[in-house]
């Protein structure tokens, strides 16, 4: 694959509600591209007219990665981002290595950034959080976490480029991924 105009993709990873999101809202508001890999599974769901929830999510991810691969949904992230003609951007949730051997024949540089927090305040940030797809119950809650590190998070996370550590306030966390952001793509 040829490498595409972006010259550097940032890459965020985390288990559901470690605060990953946060890459993505800092980078819109200093205007980068954002593409959102759960984005490319809510809209099959959406297209199966299946109801969004963790386990139509987590089932249409693994049918996906069955039938076309296990980089399907960063090709399919990939396809969109060749419609921006920006130099860098950053990527929200990938989940395997594959995904992210995608991206780095895609691009000239990628950078890993992994975001942890406990399953305890995961867990209650999800119930918080209130979106269709979030978890409400404990045993739904480790079901998709053993499918989120099945697939390959857990592997990902160990070889990251940079590690994140969000148990306090977003406000350090929103912080830390401004720097961040900021150092690798050179803004002012």
């Amino acid at each position: 694959m040829v490498a595409l105009q972006v010259k550097h993709a940032v890459v965020f990873c985390g288990m559901p509600g470690s605060g990953k999101s946060i890459g993505a809202t800092v980078a819109k508001e200093l205007k980068i591209p954002v593409f959102v890999m759960g984005d490319v599974v809510r809209k099959e769901v959406t297209s199966q007219q299946l109801p969004l929830t963790p386990q139509s999510l987590g089932t249409v991810m693994l049918e996906l990665r069955e039938q076309f691969g296990d980089a399907v949904i960063a090709e399919r992230c990939i396809d969109e981002i060749r419609k921006v003609s920006s130099s860098h951007i950053v990527i929200d949730g990938a989940r395997s290595e594959s995904e992210i051997r995608a991206f780095q024949e895609a691009f000239h540089f990628v950078t890993v950034v992994a975001v942890h927090a406990s399953p305890q305040i995961r867990f209650k940030r999800l119930q918080k959080r209130g979106r269709a797809d979030d978890t409400f119950t404990k045993e739904v809650f480790l079901e998709r976490d053993a499918r989120e590190l099945d697939i390959g998070l857990g592997r990902i996370f160990a070889q990251a480029d940079i590690m994140l550590v969000n148990e306090e306030n977003i406000e350090e966390l929103t912080t830390c991924v401004r720097k961040i952001l900021k150092d690798i793509f050179n803004l002012d």
